[in-house]
This record gives structure tokens, C-alpha cells and sequence, in this order.
């Protein structure tokens, strides 16, 4: 039997042509993995065989993913080490080396990649708007949250977009929660949909670093939403909606 690759070696042998995704992409392609439920191809340095997973929760410091085929009673990533994690989704591919950071039976935690890779021609484009869009979105019981869409990305499991909203109220957001989203042009023409929240990023005015602040805050959160799409209806009645309104030239 042949001696197995590390992590590096198979890095560099099969993913070294994949273009490095860009850092502000890297919460939302994580996001995606969970959300389509992609089945993850793990490697670990210096053994033979591969294993496969799948997210289950994205964790404040790690990732947790639940292992799919791994020895009865025994985990076999319960030393240590890096880890090399391959998605293969139906429009994007990413890879990403991590370090396991916690192990469980039937579980393992991995730390957040620094860089991730990812097929050449799969990444969908965020598109600017040429007019103001505002957007309500309805947290189901726990309020509603008003802003101005910064960006849309269009296309497979990222279509989504981002979301300026004034930190004017006690305010807490949890990735995972789902609502009725609202968009609204200048003209009063409107899409109604659902989007589920895959990141939120306190911006303070006085660039204060928001873990060591306490009472109000001056400024403004930076939200990430997912559409949630429920059919060739839906897609079709947001695009005519957004007809005119991104800057794709």
C-alpha cells in the first residue's frame, strides 16, 4: 500500500488550479454548505482512507460537522491534526484546510479556514444597484428590521444579499433565523419572499471593538441574507422585479 498523501500534498496536487476565494466571501460559502446540506469529503494527514460529513452548525469559533462513515466506537479523528475539507455543490466547489479542534463520536469541530479555494467559473457576482432598494424583513416574533440593500448575487445556493440597517435599538441576531423579507424600490413596486440570516457584523461609528463595548452603540449593522426559494415562481417574480435595478454592465 502506498504511503497516503498529507493534506498539503493533496492540496497542491488536486486543488492547486482552484482560484482562492476572496475573505468577504468566505462566511457566506460556509453558510451555503450547511444550508444544502453538501456532503464533505474530509482527508486527514496521513491516512489512507477518506470519510465524509456533512455541517450541522457553524459555531461561534468552530465548525461542527457530523461524521457519515467512520469505524463503530471509534472516531477516527480523535488526535489532532489538519483536516482537508472538499464540497462538491451542483454550482460551486470549494476546498479548505482546517485543524480539528474537538471530537465527539459521531462529530467532529474544526476551526474557520483562513483561505478556501474554489472551482474556476462557479462563484456567482455581487451586483451593485443603480437606485435604492429598501428592505423590511419580519424576524417572525422578535421584531422587524429595516435597511438599504447594499448588493445582490444572483444564481444557485448564493443568491442573497447584503443589508445596511442603523443600530438606533437593543438589537440581537442569530444566524439561522428565517422571516418574511420585503423589498421595496423608490417607485412603491415590491417582492415579498423569505430569507434566512447567514452573518451580521456590528459596524460602531467610533470604530470601538464592539466585544468590549457595553450600553448603546452608535452605528450600524452590516447583514448577510440567504433567499429563500421556493420555486420557479419565485425566482421568476424576483427577477422581473430586479429588472433595471442592478448595475451589471
Amino acid at each position: 500500500m502506498p504511503n497516503p498523501h498529507s493534506v498539503d500534498e493533496r492540496l497542491e496536487a488536486q486543488f492547486s488550479s482552484w482560484d482562492i476565494a476572496p475573505a468577504a466571501e468566505i462566511p457566506e460559502l460556509l453558510f451555503a454548505l450547511r444550508t444544502h446540506g453538501t456532503t464533505i469529503t474530509l482527508f486527514k494527514d496521513q491516512v489512507q482512507q477518506a470519510f465524509t460529513a456533512h455541517v450541522t452548525q457553524l459555531e461561534a469559533n468552530s465548525i461542527r460537522l457530523t461524521l457519515q462513515n467512520y469505524p463503530f466506537g471509534s472516531n477516527p479523528f480523535q488526535f489532532d491534526g489538519k483536516v482537508l475539507c472538499v464540497g462538491y455543490g451542483k454550482n460551486c466547489s470549494i476546498c479548505f484546510v482546517a485543524n480539528v479542534t474537538a471530537v465527539e463520536v459521531d462529530a467532529i469541530e474544526v476551526s474557520y479556514p483562513t483561505a478556501v479555494r474554489i472551482r474556476k467559473d462557479r462563484m456567482h457576482e455581487r451586483f451593485p444597484l443603480k437606485v435604492p432598494v429598501s428592505v423590511q424583513w419580519d424576524k417572525n416574533t422578535h421584531g422587524v428590521i429595516f435597511g438599504e440593500v447594499m448588493d445582490i448575487s444572483l444564481g444557485g445556493f448564493l443568491e442573497g444579499m447584503n443589508v445596511a440597517t442603523f443600530n438606533d435599538s437593543p438589537r440581537t441576531f442569530h444566524c439561522g433565523e428565517k422571516g418574511k423579507v420585503t423589498l421595496i424600490k423608490v417607485d412603491g413596486q415590491q417582492w415579498v419572499g423569505s430569507a434566512e440570516l447567514r452573518r451580521a457584523e456590528m459596524i460602531t461609528a467610533d470604530d470601538s471593538d464592539s466585544n468590549d463595548v457595553s450600553g448603546p452603540i452608535r452605528g450600524f449593522f452590516l447583514l448577510g441574507f440567504s433567499f429563500l426559494i421556493n420555486g420557479p415562481e419565485d425566482t421568476l417574480s424576483l427577477g422581473q422585479f430586479l429588472e433595471g435595478t442592478l448595475d451589471i454592465d
